[in-house]
């Protein structure tokens, strides 16, 4: 993709995150519904022009990925009996990036980090158990897992590749476990103040940086 295009592209994907975030604080539920997947669409053709750029499995997967994303978010956005749906759509986006992240190394990359993270998921599971509905334990259980193995094998593989690319993916993957934790905690455990702000910010930063991996080759510096 040409530079200057590139530069527009992150500029409205930019704006767009911004809007999204603010519409959340406001009675207007057709903006909504516009600005947040438009939002994860604009940083999904960030992927998907330099996946058309290189035509690399990396790119592809992180494209796949944010398609997902973006499927996911319109179902979260829909009435609660679409929550399940909505979780097995992000669900299928780790899997996408643990594709991708398994570029140019094995799984787990760091088997200490996969622990570390497993552990994590252990005690947030453990803290929200008792007050998820019985019908989601199972599926939140599962998805805690996918997604704490994806950002544990973003982290290891920088440890490995020590490139700009990989690292950018690896904060992006912290930033979305992040941003998971604190929407679980709201929507189970007591309401957080500014919720859409705090839940919100980490996974756009999440989404953008690991699209913005993108960017350049997958090869250590």
């Amino acid at each position: 993709m040409a530079q200057p295009s590139k530069r527009a592209l992150q500029l409205a994907a930019a704006a767009s995150i911004v809007a999204a975030i603010a519409v959340h604080f406001l009675p207007h539920p057709l903006l909504l519904w516009t600005l947040a997947p438009l939002a994860t669409l604009l940083i999904l053709a960030i992927a998907f022009a330099n996946w058309r750029a290189r035509n690399d499995r990396y790119s592809l997967w992180i494209t796949v990925g944010l398609l997902f994303s973006l499927v996911g978010d319109v179902l979260l956005l829909g009435p609660d009996r679409f929550f399940t749906l909505g979780l097995l759509a992000f669900l299928l986006t780790h899997i996408a990036y643990l594709f991708a992240f398994t570029r140019g190394t094995h799984f787990p990359a760091r088997l200490g980090v996969w622990i570390l993270y497993l552990l994590f998921a252990a005690c947030c599971n453990f803290l929200l158990f008792s007050r998820l509905p019985a019908g989601l334990r199972l599926p939140v259980a599962v998805y805690s897992i996918f997604l704490v193995s994806m950002a544990a094998q973003a982290l290891g593989r920088s440890f490995l590749l020590r490139s700009s690319a990989a690292r950018l993916a690896a904060i992006g993957a912290l930033l979305f476990v992040l941003s998971d934790g604190l929407l679980a905690f709201n929507r189970f455990h007591a309401p957080l103040r500014l919720a859409p702000l705090l839940i919100l910010a980490p996974y756009y930063a999440a989404q953008w940086l690991i699209a913005s991996s993108t960017d350049q080759p997958q090869l250590p510096l």
